[in-house]
């Protein structure tokens, strides 16, 4: 999978060829912009294969060389450590360049430094886990630079210099609901939610002042001479998420001549043209999602998926020739979300949004009905689903996941092959979310691909 930058582009690539060049498919029928396909009811009684996908690393960071513009993957930047208790450690942070004005004012290299403060403006929809546990955040330099010509994969972790730490908040609980106000010079600003914390003043700007003056003079020379910045989470149990692309993230350096009572500042951002990357580290051992990969739990009772770098899950339906003498109308998975013992949605709520890949030619590729989705004025729910459902049933809340894979399956039909299909969250890597379905051969609520058409 994409992230959102490049997966749109790319998404809209593909979908203009096909509504141009192709004519071999029947134009996507207007009669699904009602979401009347979420209540279809027919045929599910195939057979269906289910269980974990295979390992895949996941582009995190590419050059769109195409717009002439940066691809960093990701909006959102996960940042903590959770213990999750049905899918165990996770621990995200990122790497990041840094990017600068270009200029010859070079008066913050030799003024009184009054602070340097790291800011990273949070993302408040994607926190996840146990926000109101305490957290330790650091920041380190990394120990290698990016190069912007290359793509970097999910698997990838940046080195950094744990001995020389350029900041440090402690024991912090991150507010997500109230606005910050801080006072520069004699200015009162009122700030978006967002984590802010000063640095260590001597440390980074023992950095800064041991380059050259000239790297300053033009971004790409600052860029190539720092490497950038590890952002790292080392205590807590929740996941929070920051924008570092945006504004109002940036390192600032706060400073003022000796005889002058006016505060200036130099700003370092961490902008869409800064390579950035997030790392994961997810340990689930003994736990049930590792019984549900591994096998110990059949993919026929019980699958897991997991967002940043965990599985996903992978059905596979056999082509039967029974469906060759009918027109199919509305081809739709649905799966139930297993609620099991110790599932706690208000901390860990279910994923907003699933997609579907096709991935019978051993590449995963996006199926039509996510790209139309994505890429048409309606909403993605509108014409793909991919969102969790409440129901009830016997006086219980019942959570499940419709997806509109009509336009696939009518093209696998068509072809007479076999539909071979992984399910992840939408925007992976920005994804903590996690959950459960049930299985194909679940007494209740069972997996299933349910079909209606005409004879």
């Amino acid at each position: 999978m994409t992230g959102k930058l490049s997966q749109v582009f790319i998404l809209f690539s593909g979908v203009w060829l096909l509504l141009t060049s192709c004519n071999e498919i029947d134009p996507f029928g207007s009669e699904l912009l009602n979401s009347g396909w979420i209540h279809a009811k027919g045929i599910d009684t195939f057979h269906i294969q289910a269980g974990p996908a295979d390992p895949d690393s996941i582009i995190s960071y590419k050059v769109m060389t195409t717009l002439g513009l940066s691809g960093f993957q990701d909006v959102s930047f996960p940042l903590g450590v959770m213990n999750d208790p049905l899918f165990g450690k996770v621990e995200a942070g990122f790497g990041s360049q840094l990017r600068i004005i270009a200029s010859k004012n070079l008066d913050f290299l030799t003024s009184n430094i009054d602070s340097v403060v790291l800011s990273l403006r949070y993302d408040t929809s994607s926190f996840y886990g146990y926000n109101t546990t305490p957290a330790t955040v650091r920041v380190y330099p990394l120990s290698q630079a990016y190069s912007t010509s290359s793509s970097y994969y999910s698997n990838y972790v940046p080195g950094y210099d744990k001995t020389n730490l350029l900041g440090e908040l402690k024991d912090f609980i991150p507010n997500k609901k109230d606005s910050l106000q801080i006072l520069e010079d004699t200015f009162k600003l009122q700030l978006y939610p967002q984590l802010r914390f000063q640095m260590d003043t001597g440390a980074f700007m023992k950095i800064l002042r041991s380059f050259a003056d000239t790297i300053y003079f033009t971004t790409d020379s600052f860029s190539k001479a720092f490497n950038g910045i590890a952002v790292v989470c080392e205590s807590g149990d929740g996941i929070m998420s920051v924008l570092p692309q945006h504004a109002d993230s940036k390192i600032t350096v706060y400073y003022h001549y000796s005889t002058d009572t006016v505060q200036s500042k130099r700003e370092f951002y961490m902008s869409s043209f800064a390579a950035k990357t997030p790392f994961y580290k997810i340990d689930n051992q003994t736990t049930v999602a590792a019984n549900c990969l591994n096998g110990s739990i059949l993919g026929d009772s019980l699958l897991c998926m997991q967002g940043f770098t965990g599985r996903d899950i992978r059905l596979k339906i056999p082509y039967d020739s029974a469906w060759k003498s009918k027109f199919i109308n509305y081809a739709v998975l649905h799966l139930t979300v297993d609620d099991l013992p110790g599932n706690d949605q208000t901390n860990f709520p279910l994923p907003k949004l699933l997609e579907v890949f096709d991935v019978s030619s051993g590449t995963k590729v996006a199926i039509d009905d996510v790209a139309l989705g994505l890429m048409t004025n309606t909403t993605y729910t509108r014409i793909f689903g991919g969102n969790p459902l409440a129901t009830v049933q016997d006086g219980k809340t019942v959570y499940s996941y419709k997806m509109n894979i009509t336009r696939h399956f009518q093209k696998a039909l068509k072809a007479k092959k076999d539909l071979d299909l992984v399910i992840s969250p939408l925007f992976k890597l920005e994804s903590p979310a996690r959950l459960f379905f049930k299985g194909p051969g679940a007494t209740k609520n069972p997996a299933k691909l349910i079909l209606t058409y005409s004879e």
